[in-house]
């Protein structure tokens, strides 16, 4: 399809034979305007699934044409070993939350050794008072007070040591479940962008990689999306992007139904230029619920103006620098003129002719 410019109802234009000069009566007639554009068509709502890294297709669940449901899980990416290590890594996480748990073998055995150590300190605590009242009797000698004294420190210097020991092994054991799991929700990070899950409810239009194929960084693995409701990604030419406007009517032709012609409507203008194309990206619903492909090429023309009156004029009596010759009476003059939209059959005026006027052109 071409830039439209459709004159609707189009007259015999009344040709003169003297001196082998025609001429036209300048009038008002329906003019439809349309800006071309290309593009492609998709789902409305749809999603690339890409591997965050160039990973082989370890598991695909999935197959063209399936209906899908939200977190699904439809293919796996990576190794068979980088699965055994995120085991590896669950396994030694839930090992190193046993052993730092309060009951765990390792704390239970101190405390049975702290609980053994307070019980020496308090029976030699009391024997150390004991002794010292009876050597202030004159009970028993000096000496023995003194050793019952030195061995109650040593008992509560046990004690107090074994009770540090107890914090230092709890502190010890809780870093290592900690880093454990840092290592783990790294590793499960980094898994994450493996294992493509569905954000929607959908179904799958195509799959890029079968299983035991290789995906490479950024490249879509699978392309899927909500089924029914379809819209155009179309480009429009920077000099053309001015004219188009929010709810404007498309028609557009695509090659799976050759020769068919459909509608759409302008749902959203992009204003940032595509520099590699000097074009600007629109998207259009598409009013027709026919079952469409998605990524089908099409061809859309964007109607600017249907059936508006326009005072109009054959392209073939247009003269360089937009001029024409009016009839004056018997004499042709040259009278300049101001345009807008132009095709190859036909030219809009807007300033310097009214309906009514007679143009020539010599042969």
């Amino acid at each position: 399809m071409k830039k439209l410019l459709i004159i609707a109802g189009i007259a015999a234009l009344a040709i003169a034979c003297k001196k082998k000069t025609a001429t036209y009566t300048v009038q008002q007639r329906p003019l439809n305007e349309a800006v071309y554009a290309s593009g492609e068509i998709m789902p409305q709502a749809y999603y690339f699934l890409k591997s965050n890294s160039t990973d082989l297709i370890l598991q695909m669940n999935v197959e063209e044409g399936d209906t899908i449901v939200k977190d699904q899980v439809l293919a796996v990416l990576g190794t068979p070993s980088q699965l055994t290590q995120l085991d590896i890594l669950h396994s030694q996480v839930a090992l190193a939350g046993k052993n730092a748990a309060e009951g765990s073998a390792t704390l239970n055995e101190l405390k049975t050794k702290i609980e053994q150590a307070k019980q020496t300190y308090e029976q030699d605590a009391v024997n150390a008072t004991r002794y010292t009242d009876l050597a202030n009797d004159k009970a028993v000698p000096e000496k023995d007070a003194e050793q019952k004294r030195l061995e109650a420190a040593n008992s509560l210097t046990n004690y107090q040591s074994l009770q540090q020991q107890y914090l230092a092994q709890k502190n010890e054991l809780a870093g290592k479940l900690l880093q454990s799991r840092q290592q783990l929700a790294t590793s499960s990070q980094v898994r994450e962008g493996k294992v493509l899950k569905s954000p929607v409810n959908g179904s799958v239009f195509k799959i890029y990689n079968k299983a035991g194929e290789l995906s490479e960084l950024n490249n879509p693995v699978m392309l899927i999306g909500l089924p029914g409701k379809f819209k155009l990604e179309l480009l429009v030419d920077e000099r053309d992007i001015s004219k188009i406007k929010m709810n404007q009517k498309v028609y557009f032709e695509t090659d799976v139904y050759n020769g068919k012609q459909f509608t759409a409507t302008i749902n959203k203008i992009t204003p940032v230029l595509q520099k590699e194309s000097r074009s600007f990206q629109v998207e259009a619903a598409v009013q027709d619920s026919i079952a469409f492909y998605p990524q089908s090429s099409v061809e859309a023309n964007i109607v600017i103006r249907e059936n508006t009156s326009a005072l109009m004029i054959p392209a073939g009596y247009l003269l360089k620098g937009d001029s024409v010759y009016l009839r004056q009476g018997s004499e042709l003059q040259k009278k300049g003129i101001s345009t807008r939209s132009k095709n190859d059959d036909w030219v809009e005026v807007t300033a310097g002719l009214k309906a009514g006027d007679i143009i020539a052109k010599k042969e």
